[in-house]
């Protein structure tokens, strides 16, 4: 009795217990699986393609309706033929309101890329007129003339070139622009 006790213990030890707590748990084990052998083919399905409902139907063209005159054993034809009938016309009336959705829907895109281009290039136009403007400034330096007939620098110049070199000497240390650590990306499941 002791042997069988054993046994069956490595058999449990064998069994790697999966408690499933969410749905992630139940895609980790799929994909376990699928892993597990990466040579076998997996099946993609294809999406469904619209079935064709304008196809012509088989009709049965001796049935005389719900009126009277129609024996019993018809009406229930013509109840199904009437009902294959309106389900074509919801399915019709359905694809063509999808149809004009999209339609709508892919107008509307058009027009806000056309406003968003539009916008953009105001803005980089801009940019641009207001570069230009500054480089006007730099290129044509305003030098003054002291009353020993020496020319100097303007005061804004002389600001600019001590803000330059204060940036120039406060060293970058924001954490996004260091490079990331070289350790290895743990994900936990």
């Amino acid at each position: 009795e002791e042997e069988i006790i054993e046994d069956s213990e490595e058999d449990e030890k064998k069994k790697p217990v999966t408690h499933i707590k969410s749905y992630t748990d139940i895609q980790k084990m799929k994909l376990d699986k699928l892993m597990a052998n990466p040579e076998k083919p997996v099946n993609i399905p294809e999406r469904p393609v619209d079935r064709n409902v304008n196809k012509a139907a088989e009709f049965c063209h001796n049935i005389m309706g719900s009126s009277a005159g129609a024996g019993s054993g018809e009406f229930h034809l013509y109840r199904q033929m009437r009902r294959k009938e309106q389900n074509r016309q919801k399915i019709l009336a359905y694809r063509k309101m999808r149809d004009e959705l999209n339609d709508a829907y892919k107008q509307k895109l058009d027009e806000n890329k056309k406003l968003a281009d539009e916008k953009t290039d105001k803005k980089r136009k801009k940019r641009q007129k207001t570069k230009e403007k500054q480089e006007n400034k730099k290129s044509k330096p305003v030098m003054e003339v002291n009353s020993d007939g020496s020319e100097s620098k303007t005061d804004s110049e002389k600001d600019e070139k001590d803000m330059a070199d204060k940036v120039k000497k406060v060293p970058m240390d924001d954490p996004l622009m260091k490079e990331p650590p070289k350790a290895s990306l743990i994900i936990q499941f």
